[in-house]
């Protein structure tokens, strides 16, 4: 698999980390907003930590790097996505400045 060499942020990696924790074998398709509403909308957080325009914009920058896919307004998250998510943030996660 050949990736995109440019550093992602901390936002990205734990954009990465959230989705492969959020992977349910069940459902391997979802909107933004479900994605969205499944990693932030839980009541017990205090405060959401990244608004839906933020998320909205990392998502497209994690879609151009090939590490999720995206067809008829629907994220494609599978078993194999997962592990391309765990690669990736396993990669990253100790050259990303905090």
């Amino acid at each position: 698999m050949s990736l995109d060499t440019t550093q992602p942020s901390r936002e990205i990696l734990d954009i990465c980390d959230q989705l492969q924790a959020n992977y349910d074998p069940n459902k391997t398709h979802w909107t933004m907003d479900e994605l969205y509403r499944k990693i932030f909308d839980d009541p017990r957080l205090k405060e959401t930590t990244l608004s839906l325009e933020h998320f909205v914009k990392d998502m497209d920058w994690i879609i151009r790097l090939g590490l999720i896919t995206f067809h008829n307004d629907m994220l494609h998250l599978d078993e194999f996505t997962r592990h391309r998510l765990v690669q990736y943030f396993n990669e990253h996660k100790d050259t990303v400045e905090d």
